[in-house]
């Protein structure tokens, strides 16, 4: 129906079980209710009654056994349907062509859900571009309806509006280098400060204000002096102020590095495979030795310092030498 609710350019089609209704008299009068419903201005719930009692008159004319679709069902989908499309308006839905698939979309996030044999919850999501935490986790088991679907679609929303605020202040303002192309699913991003350090922060989506997950990456020396700066700042955290400016203070910068356009000096960076396993997983850890500087992961140069008996183990951090240049690294024991 291109012009729901109107029945203008309406077309049906019918699946396998009943192709043997598809001649010439019963489209002839498929028509004819068709032209009918677009005089009356009829209902769909109308339109589909009467066209369930002309397969019933056709199907007593025939000996095929045929397996009529279940109207009551559908008459009942598409009422709580009609009732999501105008609930909450600004909330746009689309659907696949067989109606089991419906996209939930607002500004530039979706939810999709996919029809399901419960009677009590006969929705469920099979795909979100909301992260993933612990409070959101009912609004998969409890879909009773599309119209409960899009309400709770919206309330996310809005308990997250002030948490992308605060993330989307950090895209403009610093080099991002994880996630290369942020989304409203990731709650965390990656920053580069130097050639030798990037700090990860983590927010807390339900208050986002508040001081975040902080993890430096890079040489050992790099980390303990920003490490330091943190723990020396920490208390002068100031909840009216953004996550950003509150960041500059904590590691006593006045401004973020821009992120650089030539895109050698961003492979420089961005591209540095890690120096054990190759791979294009971006490494956290740094080696101090200036010369050398290479990457690694440090689940990687965990194992490789822990296959000599000989490095030490200091609480919970393993000690020894660097696989290339052979100076002193260190790293977390991973188990």
């Amino acid at each position: 129906m291109p012009a729901y609710p109107l029945f203008d350019d309406v077309h049906v089609k019918f699946g396998r079980q009943i192709a043997s209704l598809q001649n010439k008299e019963f489209h002839k009068k498929m028509n004819g209710l068709i032209k009918a419903a677009c005089k009356t201005e009829q209902t769909v719930s109308s339109f589909l009654t009467q066209l369930q009692l002309l397969i019933g008159e056709y199907m007593c004319n025939t000996d095929t056994k045929i397996l009529v679709p279940n109207f009551d069902t559908i008459r009942y989908f598409l009422q709580e349907l009609e009732e999501a499309v105008q609930h909450l308006p600004e909330v746009l839905v689309s659907s696949d062509q067989n109606l089991n698939i419906i996209k939930l979309h607002y500004r530039d996030v979706s939810v999709t859900l996919q029809r399901c044999n419960s009677a009590e919850y006969p929705w469920k999501v099979i795909a979100s571009d909301l992260p993933n935490i612990p409070i959101f986790k009912d609004f998969e088991k409890n879909v009773t309806n599309l119209s409960v679907a899009k309400t709770k679609f919206i309330w996310q929303m809005e308990i997250l509006e002030k948490a992308w605020k605060q993330l989307e202040e950090i895209d403009e303002n610093c080099w991002v280098i994880d996630p290369l192309k942020p989304n409203k699913s990731h709650l965390y991003r990656r920053i580069h400060l130097s050639q030798s350090l990037s700090v990860t922060i983590t927010i807390d989506p339900l208050n986002p204000i508040a001081l975040p997950v902080i993890k430096f990456s890079g040489c050992d020396s790099e980390v303990k002096r920003q490490t330091d700066d943190v723990s020396n700042n920490i208390h002068k955290w100031d909840y009216d102020c953004s996550i950003l400016e509150n960041l500059k203070m904590l590691l006593n910068m006045y401004e973020f590095p821009e992120q650089q356009e030539s895109m050698e000096e961003k492979k420089a960076i961005i591209n540095n495979e890690c120096g054990i396993c190759f791979s294009d997983e971006l490494p956290d850890k740094i080696c101090n030795n200036k010369k050398c500087m290479r990457y690694f992961h440090s689940v990687c140069l965990s194992k490789w310092l822990q296959t000599d008996i000989g490095n030490q183990v200091v609480f919970n951090h393993i000690y020894g030498p660097c696989p290339y240049c052979k100076e002193k690294i260190s790293c977390s024991i991973e188990h």
